[in-house]
């Protein structure tokens, strides 16, 4: 139901100090707040303010929405831009003394446009109304003003992937036959692609195991490369030299992409493409078990999340249709993924913020990760062992490390399964 607007409310609105880097946070006061309407669903819209060039307003309801318990306030962040935005909010009820008398916060949620004219977040029973008028808690000054304070953070919209490491003058040295030392010559194909052993040794060291020892360092090397197609080696190459691959590329080839990236220890072009992969397929009941052994077999940890995110969003279906028989992925591991959805799921329907590194997203500890230095590659289980071993012993810890430790107990899981 359209909520009906306040019309005599009066709202001031002024800039707040930002309670973290990267956010932006307005001080609200409502004045003559005990004298506002209780009745139900109508509500005060604060005037327009911008975050990220994106427009906003705080709605508060002071005798709640069709929601709300009976006595309690309801109050919500909108986006009243044509935009559809992730972001972080929280919002701050402060007494007459400017302190923070409740304070709440909804992490990384979808404002969609597509579902509603003005995307509107928050809370149905934010506050007792009566605590807020109750005299001795000192929330209302002498004029019966209430302050609110909104901090905003916005989110990627996508899956998060580490920037690119290389600076984009190297960018001309791309196949540059003039300054190469390697010319790789793709199998069953008339193409060669020419590179250089020290940009290779340190960016894909793979690729550069294929190079033979020459003996006179004059002179161009030949090196042979099977196995993968010559315009993905373009792309894999392209990108070693700080080169991006196009949107419609990565998916339209994210496969090949993924496996090369992955056998020639390309990293962040392996999480792009996974992430173009993830953003264009559509599960069915028919691949979304292949889709679960494909991201099991490369350490796709983004895939996998967005797997068992579907497995148990539609789970009747799964059960009636999709056959078990031919998995063969550890028990142990399966089973806490879906736990790990499943609890996700029943906080953020909750409203409720974690900061539990079992239950983040896997765009999150890849942004932990890369902000460490350490590995972002690898199993969602390995990440979080990295983080919690760099958290004990500081940044020497490696994802590898951490993803050796996990294949041994998973290892050691089938050998008990085998001598039952």
């Amino acid at each position: 139901m359209t909520k009906v607007r306040i019309q005599n409310a009066q709202v001031s609105i002024g800039c707040s100090p930002s309670p973290r880097e990267g956010w932006t946070s307005y001080r609200f006061n409502f004045r003559g707040f005990r004298d506002l309407t209780t009745t139900k669903n109508h509500c005060v819209i604060s005037p327009g303010f911008t975050c990220s060039d994106h427009e906003w307003t705080l709605d508060l309801c002071p005798g709640g929405d069709n929601l709300a318990t009976d006595g309690y306030m309801s109050i919500y962040v909108t986006l009243r831009s044509e935009v559809s935005i992730a972001a972080t909010h929280e919002i701050t009820l402060l007494d007459k003394f400017g302190n923070a008398e409740r304070v709440k916060q909804m992490t990384d949620q979808l404002f969609d446009k597509s579902a509603w004219e003005w995307p509107s977040l928050g809370w149905h029973n934010f506050i007792n109304r009566s605590d807020i008028l109750d005299a001795s808690k000192n929330i209302l000054d002498s004029s019966g003003t209430l302050a609110i304070v909104v901090s905003i953070k916005e989110e990627p919209t996508s899956a998060f992937v580490p920037r690119n490491p290389l600076l984009n003058m190297i960018h001309e040295m791309f196949n540059d036959d003039t300054t190469a030392d390697v010319c790789f010559h793709v199998d069953g194909s008339a193409r060669s692609f020419h590179a250089h052993t020290l940009i290779l040794k340190k960016c894909a060291p793979m690729l550069a195991d294929l190079i033979p020892h020459a003996n006179d360092m004059e002179n161009v090397t030949s090196a042979q490369v099977g196995d993968v197609q010559p315009d993905i080696l373009r792309h894999l190459l392209w990108y070693v030299y700080g080169g991006s691959v196009a949107e419609d590329t990565l998916k339209a080839h994210a496969k090949d992409i993924i496996d090369a990236a992955d056998k020639y220890s390309i990293v962040n072009l392996k999480l792009e493409a996974e992430a173009a992969y993830v953003e264009s397929i559509t599960f069915t009941a028919e691949n979304v078990m292949d889709n679960l052994l494909y991201a099991d077999a490369m350490s796709l940890a983004l895939l996998k999340e967005a797997v068992i995110d579907f497995l148990v969003g539609n789970g009747e279906q799964v059960i009636a249709e999709v056959t078990f028989s031919h998995i063969h992925i550890p028990g142990r591991v399966i089973m806490k993924d879906l736990l790990v959805a499943t609890t996700r799921r029943v906080k953020e329907s909750k409203n409720e913020v974690t900061t539990d590194m079992n239950l983040m997203r896997v765009s999150e500890l890849r942004r932990k990760l890369n902000e460490k230095g350490l590995d972002v590659d690898g199993s969602r289980e390995a990440m979080i062992a990295s983080l919690i071993h760099s958290e004990s012993v500081g940044n020497n810890a490696t994802l590898l490390e951490a993803e050796d430790e996990l294949n041994e107990d998973e290892d050691e899981d089938e050998n008990n399964a085998e001598e039952e």
